[in-house]
């Protein structure tokens, strides 16, 4: 069984890392296939890594990229009918046999469900000294299903879009959800056939409608517990750094103005919630936003929170049983 590890990186000095730790910690090394974008100021010497034939590379200089959904569009672009897809970002570290770990709950969903989903914001790693790179990990005797919620002080913050965080649900119970992290997407290799990256997008919005997307082509998104992923999230105390593709820095660089690229990424996001999209980019035909309403307790299209317990806190999601209204029935159950 292989695995598309689909990994775009802005000028990312952890992205050798990313790339070493999935690989070492991998049970079935042989099957993980690399899809990386790398949008540097120099090329990373891929014939130095062990599974240099496994890595399918692009790169291109930094001046060009265009924002995060099109990069991971493009990473996307090398998909070749692997098995599974994994989408991480570039600033990530695998815990021992991840990919036996993803496979194995997505069996378990598939059990139940045509279309399973797995996705969450992974915990939380910091570097304490950068030569050895020693890191502690947050969160790491927490094995809870970590679920995604939307953050009540920004709601709607501009528009259709509005900012998620991760909250520890209290048990180690899959959870079915209505949301989904870019950071860590897993689910069968044929979802970039059928639910591609849409490269119109910027940033903003990038997940949001990628979780409206899923569900109305009847896709069913689920937390599963201790993800065995850590992530690399921005703090100023951080001793490893990064650029951010709308930097001043780095828009002098540019003949493409990130806020114009923005602004064109909102327009687009207004297109697919009020269905004037056409296409594999636009909401699917087996559900409905007013469906993901009643499921989630919020309301896309008029910008409202009908349900805020489960919005903001997961109150009705964390207790239905996953397997609740399954697809999938038989004498076996």
């Amino acid at each position: 069984m292989t695995i598309f590890l689909s990994i775009s990186s802005y000028k990312d000095p952890l992205l050798i890392n990313t790339l070493q730790s999935a690989y070492k910690n991998a049970k079935n090394k042989d099957s993980i296939i690399f899809a990386v974008v790398d949008q540097n100021d120099q090329k990373l010497e891929v014939d130095n890594f062990d599974f240099f034939p496994q890595l399918r590379y692009h790169f291109l200089p930094a001046e060009f990229a265009r924002g995060c959904a099109w990069a991971r569009s493009l990473a996307q672009s090398l998909y070749m009918g692997e098995d599974y897809f994994l989408q991480v970002d570039s600033h990530t570290i695998f815990e021992q046999d991840w990919d036996e770990y993803f496979i194995s709950y997505h069996k378990k969903l598939s059990k139940k469900f045509y279309k399973p989903v797995i996705s969450s914001y992974p915990r939380n790693f910091e570097i304490e000294n950068l030569e050895t790179m020693k890191i502690k990990r947050h969160q790491e005797d927490d094995s809870n299903t970590h679920v995604m919620v939307i953050d009540d002080e920004n709601v709607f913050k501009e528009g259709y879009f509005s900012m998620k965080k991760g909250l520890s649900i209290g048990d180690n119970e899959i959870k079915k959800g209505f949301l989904i992290a870019g950071g860590c997407l897993f689910s069968s290799g044929s979802i970039i056939e059928d639910i591609p990256y849409d490269p119109y997008l910027y940033f903003d919005g990038e997940e949001d409608s990628m979780a409206w997307r899923l569900f109305t082509n009847g896709y069913n998104i689920f937390h599963t517990p201790n993800t065995p992923i850590f992530h690399y999230y921005v703090d100023p105390s951080n001793i490893v750094t990064r650029p951010f593709h709308w930097d001043q820095t780095e828009e002098t660089k540019r003949d493409t103005n990130w806020h114009d690229l923005k602004q064109r990424g909102r327009k687009r996001l207004n297109a697919i919630v009020e269905n004037n999209l056409e296409g594999v980019y636009a909401l699917g035909q087996a559900k409905n936003l007013d469906d993901y309403s009643l499921f989630s307790g919020l309301d896309i299209k008029n910008k409202q929170v009908l349900d805020p317990g489960n919005v903001f806190n997961f109150n009705k999601l964390k207790d239905l049983k996953w397997n609740q209204d399954s697809e999938k029935t038989g004498i076996f159950g």
